[in-house]
């Protein structure tokens, strides 16, 4: 009996235990329950009784400097389906469809899919889609406000303007560089559904407001940039060009007024199922890729010099037609004419190949690397946009004297269009580098500026002596040198023109070339610099001067007019430029000298380009460029030898009886392994062969 209550009393002491650890594991359980995982039951049950739905805020509006709409947002509904609410599938999908311009199998599989509480059908329909749906009453089907965006001039700055998402968000451009400013916040709508996930008809419903994007203010100017567009618009066309891209910025400060890239892409219509073409109409090359320059770098090498005292104004200069720089004959591109003894602005005027050479090697490697890097070149130019270009300089370890002569005159070197002309400006406007920029600030929807962008301070990279005389001798280029095409009757106009090479794969492709002209006005105080760039003219003549300079001139004289800049010259003794073009060279100068000019020939044949153009207003007794159509730019076609087997000596003297130049790419040493043109090819003649050793 004894032994019986001892095991009834172990029974009683395990089953209090077994009783006290369920108990606890329940105490526990209800603890992590009501104190731990209190929030998230709390939300899964919230979610089971709400639906949830997004409300896209409106995005900021872009506005130019004068508070023109470049980019605005609008409401727009979109429909969704709410397939546990659909009793027949198949007669929505058969309604819709033709509505909407849908696949009616696609919209019956969205609403036969029950395991979802709702399900977007179409973004951003029209009003009167919006209206026939509505007519047809049939449940299931929502409307909610949704934020399209749309630009009031469709292609109008779109490269630089970028474009958003179908969700609006930033994807390129300035959309993207200032998002955060545009996007705004979104607000939020909830229902009350029930077990089924059906919404409770009479319930109510809880609506946060979303909160609008901010304005973003541009330095751009959008009467400036219509000069821009047309004018590259025009310029392509009358030059059969593959593309054309601009920029005019104030010197002062370094804001951009304008910038296009030609051909545009129509915002409003972007084609996002291809994207290699899209990414291409949208890329802002301006800021983005790097190119040779050419001759419009001689303005950095020219102020280069000045500035360190290596020439000054009483400098003179040999051209014998070419200059031998490590072994390597390097030519002028008048090298059948050679200029002979110049003055300094005489060799600017001339664009003289070999007085930049001389230029660049009486600095050395190391004072002009200095200047380079002063005025921006090899960095990113820190302009507010989506991307940034850097260029391309090789590091001045590697750079021989062949490699600096040829940077002098603006080969071997790659800059993006806008590090140019940031760094031109720094030349013009007393010495002073500006950071680029392209917005001044954001906005509310009441026109208050609610935080502006204030640019860096400049950083002084030439003196100011040296910058006035440098506005001095880029006048003369446009007064008595390649730029006469950009004078504008009752201004002073500065400039310097281009004619760059264009290089696939490294080496130099025949009979493509890069035309520009860079110019600023008025030469006594800058108000605009304008860069004008010509890719890949298609016609007989290519220089800069007559490719670019013309449309550069149009634009900066509208910007004057435009800002009511007053003229400071006299314009009552200037003479109309007749029309040479399709005479004979003779007869062409001929006719010059009657109506008081002098006249210089470029090549042979009819005129196919004068400089100044036809109708240009000039002064008298200024000469007149004239451009055959044989023998200039795009010379006669030669016969490439085949170098190939030969060393290098060898291989110069047989370009050189052909009519050729020879530049050598890699080892220096052994013969001739490839060349580029090819052996047999035709090629204009004085042009390059590139050739590999080995």
């Amino acid at each position: 009996m004894a032994g019986t209550n001892i095991s009834n009393k172990k029974r009683l002491t395990l089953l209090f235990y077994f009783a006290m650890f369920f108990m606890l594991v329940i105490v526990g359980k209800l603890m992590q329950l009501m104190f731990f995982d209190a929030a998230d039951l709390s939300d899964k049950a919230e979610s089971q009784w709400t639906r949830e739905l997004s409300v896209a805020p409106k995005r900021g509006s872009i506005l130019d400097r004068n508070g023109e709409v470049l980019a605005a947002s609008a409401t727009v509904e979109s429909v969704l389906l709410y397939p546990k609410d659909i009793k027949d599938p198949g007669e929505v999908a058969n309604l819709l469809a033709p509505i909407l311009e849908m696949d009616e199998q696609k919209i019956f599989e969205i609403a036969s899919d029950k395991s979802k509480v709702e399900a977007w059908l179409k973004r951003q329909i029209t009003q009167e889609q919006a209206e026939q749906i509505r007519a047809l009453d049939l449940k299931g089907i929502g409307f909610f406000a949704d934020i399209k965006r749309f630009y009031p001039s469709g292609a109008f700055m779109s490269q630089v303007l970028g474009y958003t998402t179908m969700d609006g968000e930033g994807q390129e451009g300035l959309e993207k560089k200032y998002n955060k400013y545009l996007a705004g916040y979104a607000g939020t709508i909830l229902a009350q559904v029930d077990a089924m996930g059906q919404t409770i008809e009479g319930s109510e419903q809880m609506y946060i407001e979303p909160q609008e994007g901010l304005s973003l203010v541009l330095t751009l100017d959008a009467y400036i940039q219509n000069f821009l567009e047309s004018a590259a618009k025009e310029a392509m066309e009358v030059n059969q060009a593959k593309s054309v891209c601009a920029i005019v910025m104030n010197p002062k400060n370094g804001e951009i007024l304008g910038m296009v890239n030609y051909p545009e892409a129509d915002l409003n219509n972007l084609d996002r199922s291809d994207l290699e073409t899209l990414a291409s109409l949208s890329r802002n090359t301006i800021i983005t890729d790097a190119y040779e320059p050419g001759s419009t770098f001689k303005i950095i090498t020219t102020a280069a010099a000045l500035d360190s005292g290596t020439i000054n104004t009483e400098t003179t200069f040999e051209c014998a037609g070419a200059k031998i720089v490590d072994g390597e004959r390097i030519k002028c591109w008048r090298s059948g004419r050679p200029h002979g003894h110049q003055t300094l602005t005489q060799a600017v005027e001339n664009s003289c190949n070999p007085a930049f050479m001389e230029m660049a090697l009486r600095m050395g490697t190391d004072q002009f690397y200095e200047y380079i890097y002063n005025f921006g070149f090899g960095k990113n130019t820190g302009v507010d946009f989506s991307t940034d270009g850097s260029g391309i300089i090789r590091a001045a370890k590697y750079i021989k004297n062949v490699d600096l002569a040829r940077i002098g005159f603006g080969q071997s070197i790659a800059c993006t269009p806008l590090q140019l002309a940031t760094a031109a400006c720094a030349v013009v406007n007393g010495g002073v580098l500006y950071q680029p920029r392209l917005a001044v600030g954001v906005q509310n929807s009441a026109g208050e500026m609610v935080e502006s962008f204030d640019a860096p301070e400049g950083k002084r990279v030439i003196s100011e002596e040296t910058s006035a005389t440098m506005r001095g001798v880029l006048e003369s280029v446009v007064a008595n040198g390649g730029g006469k095409n950009a004078q504008i009757p009752g201004y002073r106009v500065g400039g310097k023109t281009g004619t760059a090479q264009m290089y696939e794969n490294g080496v130099i492709v025949q009979g493509k070339n890069i035309s520009s002209f860079l110019g600023f006005a008025p030469v006594e105080d800058p108000q605009f610099l304008v860069l004008f760039i010509v890719r890949e003219p298609g016609v007989p003549v290519t220089y800069g001067s007559v490719v670019a300079a013309p449309f550069a001139k149009d634009v900066l004289e509208k910007c004057l007019k435009y800002a009511n800049v007053v003229p400071t010259e006299p314009i009552d003794t200037l003479v109309e430029v007749p029309d040479f073009s399709g005479m004979g060279m003779a007869e062409a100068a001929q006719k010059a000298q009657e109506y008081g000019f002098s006249s210089a020939s470029f090549g042979s044949g009819n005129v196919a380009a004068q400089s100044p153009s036809a109708g240009t207003m000039a002064a008298k007794g200024i000469s007149i460029d004239l451009y055959g159509n044989s023998g200039t730019a795009a010379d006669a076609a030669a016969v490439v030898p085949d170098l190939s087997g030969k060393t290098l000596i060898e291989a110069y003297k047989a370009a050189k009886e052909h009519g050729f130049e020879i530049r050598v790419s890699g080892n220096e040493s052994g013969v001739v392994q490839a060349q580029n043109p090819q052996a047999n090819e035709r090629a204009a003649a004085g042009g390059i062969i590139a050739v590999t050793c080995g």
